[in-house]
């Protein structure tokens, strides 16, 4: 379902010209999707959801 939804938010972000750079649209819909999930908008919160195969640490600078 995480991988469905972030395709579809990636999709949505190609149609409105806001975000050109596949990587940052790629990372916009994690940043959305990771927002959901921990229901809150610190940053340290919401970098445990972003990617699990990296540090909360590299998560958060990535943020």
């Amino acid at each position: 379902m995480k991988h469905r939804l972030k395709a579809k938010l990636t999709t949505l972000l190609q149609q409105v010209p806001i975000v050109r750079h596949l990587s940052r649209q790629k990372f916009i819909a994690q940043f959305i999707i990771g927002l959901i999930k921990s229901r809150n908008v610190q940053f340290g919160e919401v970098a445990h959801h972003l990617n699990d195969e990296v540090k909360v640490a590299s998560n958060e600078t990535r943020i």
